[in-house]
């Protein structure tokens, strides 16, 4: 209920009803008499095959049985007393009594949960000892290591200071860790000024972004060694662009770029190098750069990194490449404005090849391709434009058009085709009525 998760337990039910003094239920699914001897886990059933139906749940003198009708008989089916043993003590929060219970059974699917259900509530209750045999029964090797060690801590403080040893704070962010709530584990190390063992559990985490955000709060002294660690680790696990990432945020920007390249990130490369004065202004990693780009087909940014050190030529090639030729163009009105006729024509065949039609029209009008234009326009579907511009042709050629425009036209029974403003009739009125 506080998670709000629904789970469904079963398709077809005739009966169910709780184990009295317990958190077991017993339902019926057909021919199946269906047992949750731990309800938190939903998916741990136990069935048996029945023929009748369930009348009745009766539990007396440490017995619980499940009564059957099957035709004219009563069939008894008796439940596994241990088990509900163990519900009930978990309700009673008597954990030593539920761990002793699941000692006595064989590891099976249902007690598989029960010990993970005893776990976990033996962790909320920090009673650390029940919690670490629920894990060793678990075969959780790691998380026994872990809660052995801690409490190894929480006996030696007993017996020294006295008290509950799990109040301690070592203890307290200990179960923290467990419940991964490092950030709580690091805030009873520094309350208890404990800095160096904060840093030293978020580098056995390999945390080591959080290990060295504490290590400049507190001012450590080891702090260049963190970092000289951090970086050793990230080159020795192949982690390029994260230790690229660091060069970046210490100013080694020559070495951040250097180990992108290495980690195949020529974009983030790029991006740095266009922002720093220094790096752009050094032709040979520009060339590094931009040869990484053009083989990793980053067109579009080798262009922008061309455009940066105004070799013009270069970026103009690799925009339209990349297909980037809003930039071509732009470019060239600038740098080289003969070309602008030449990329809008390129432009518009590039957009026909992409299927966007409605979009080349334009820029074949801007490169002065009227056939390209008339064709793109007829392709789209774009009738009016197709009359329009060809009635402000003059070559010949364009004529093969009004035929395919006026069979349209006929077919929508629109035989009145107008021209500019209504004030004559057009070639392709007159197709239409030869149609």
């Amino acid at each position: 209920m506080k998670s709000g998760v629904k789970a469904t337990l079963l398709s077809f039910c005739s009966y169910v009803q709780w184990v009295p003094c317990s958190d077991v239920v017993v339902a019926q699914n057909r021919g199946s008499l269906c047992i949750w001897y731990s309800i938190d886990s939903p998916e741990s059933i136990t069935m048996f095959p029945i023929k009748g139906d369930i009348v009745d749940l009766e539990r007396a003198d440490g017995k619980t049985d499940v009564i059957v009708t099957e035709g004219v008989n009563t069939v008894t089916y008796t439940l596994d007393e241990g088990l509900i043993e163990f519900g009930t003590a978990v309700d009673d929060g008597d954990y030593d009594r539920a761990t002793a219970f699941l000692e006595t059974l064989e590891m099976s699917s249902e007690t598989e949960a029960m010990w993970k259900t005893l776990s976990k509530l033996a962790l909320e209750a920090h009673q650390l000892h029940i919690a670490e045999r629920c894990f060793a029964a678990l075969g959780d090797v790691s998380t026994v290591r872990f809660l052995n060690q801690t409490n190894q801590i929480v006996d030696k403080v007993s017996q020294e200071m006295g008290g509950d040893g799990t109040e301690f704070f070592q203890v307290q962010a200990h179960v923290a860790v467990l419940d991964k709530n490092f950030k709580l584990a690091e805030m009873h190390y520094l309350e208890q000024n404990a800095i160096d063992e904060a840093i030293e559990m978020y580098q056995e985490l390999y945390m080591w972004d959080d290990s060295i955000a504490v290590a400049e709060a507190k001012g450590h002294a080891e702090l260049d060694s963190l970092r000289g660690n951090r970086y050793q680790w990230l080159m020795e696990t192949g982690q390029d662009e994260k230790a690229g990432e660091v060069k970046e945020s210490e100013g080694d920007f020559q070495g951040a770029i250097n180990l992108y390249l290495k980690a195949g990130l020529p974009a983030k490369a790029a991006r740095l190098a266009i922002s720093r004065p220094e790096i752009i202004n050094n032709s040979d990693t520009v060339g590094r750069i931009a040869a990484s780009l053009i083989k990793g087909e980053f067109y579009e940014r080798a262009g922008d990194l061309y455009e940066k050190i105004r070799n013009n030529q270069r970026a103009l090639e690799c925009y339209v490449k990349g297909g980037a030729f809003r930039k071509a163009v732009e470019l060239a009105r600038l740098a080289s404005p003969a070309e602008v006729v030449k990329l809008e024509e390129a432009w518009g065949d590039y957009l026909v090849q992409q299927k966007q039609m409605d979009a080349a029209i334009n820029h074949f009008i801007e490169a002065g391709c009227s056939l390209k234009a008339i064709e793109a326009a007829i392709a789209a579907r774009q009738w009016k434009k197709a009359v329009h511009i060809l009635e402000l042709q003059e070559d010949s050629a364009a004529g093969k058009y009004y035929l395919k425009i006026a069979q349209h036209y006929a077919s929508m029974q629109e035989y009145e085709v107008r021209g500019r403003g209504h004030q004559h009739e057009t070639k392709t009125t007159r197709a239409a009525l030869l149609c």
